[in-house]
């Protein structure tokens, strides 16, 4: 069976967050404590960092790890998939580099279904808060028999919401698939890129009960250094 690559895009130009792979928490930057909890999870034959920044690259290869410096694409998806093209990588993880508190376990069971349905896309969702069902830096993901049925930022109702997780999983047929359509309306609009793939391809949902420790703004960098 074909082992899973971890890709793990980091850029520096963020809306909400300019800068944010190199935000220190705890003295370390974003995007090594990222890459060290890949590393954590043993379940991976290659961990890369994928970036548009020269600067991002240096500081990934003093710490030890592999990167790729890749253009100017939409979305970490693209650059996934860039990469994943570039090193005919077969079966892939998307770890966004904002997510310096990860589960380990989770990415083993992320990496594990992915492994056991490689034509679709795999996703993480956990449970909705009340103040994240309203919060747009949020993104909720609707579910119904085990898939993704819609994609927001809006404000949700109902048991079917969740809250999405930045974590992906998929083939390289199915990257190459999304690498090459165009970003839709819905897509840009809610800055959400797997609304771009949504009807053309099942989107798997992994569940957890682990709270999610993404950085989407500076205040979140707090949380996540209390959590570490």
């Amino acid at each position: 069976m074909d082992e899973v690559a971890c890709v793990v895009p980091a850029r520096m130009k963020s809306n909400r967050f300019p800068g944010k792979p190199l935000a220190k928490i705890q003295g370390v930057p974003m995007v090594i404590r990222t890459l060290q909890r890949a590393q954590e999870a043993q379940c991976f034959g290659r961990i890369i960092c994928a970036t548009d920044s020269a600067l991002i690259a240096q500081i990934v290869k003093e710490a030890g790890f592999e990167v790729m410096l890749s253009p100017d694409v939409p979305t970490g998806s693209d650059r996934v998939a860039w990469v994943a093209q570039k090193l005919n990588l077969p079966l892939v993880i998307n770890l966004q580099g904002d997510e310096p508190g990860v589960d380990p376990h989770l990415l083993k069971k992320v990496s594990t279904a992915l492994k056991k349905n490689p034509k679709y896309w795999i996703t993480v969702a956990s449970p909705l808060s009340v103040q994240q069902s309203s919060d747009v830096n949020c993104v909720k993901v609707q579910i119904k028999d085990g898939f993704a049925t819609s994609f927001t930022r809006e404000k949700v109702k109902g048991e079917q919401w969740f809250l999405h997780n930045g974590i992906y999983g998929y083939a390289l047929p199915s990257l190459t698939e999304f690498f090459n359509i165009k970003a839709n309306e819905a897509e840009k609009k809610m800055s959400i890129e797997p609304l771009r793939i949504l009807n053309r391809r099942s989107i798997k949902i992994v569940i957890t009960n682990k709270m999610a420790y993404s950085v989407d703004i500076p205040q979140d960098l707090l949380k996540v250094a209390d959590f570490l």
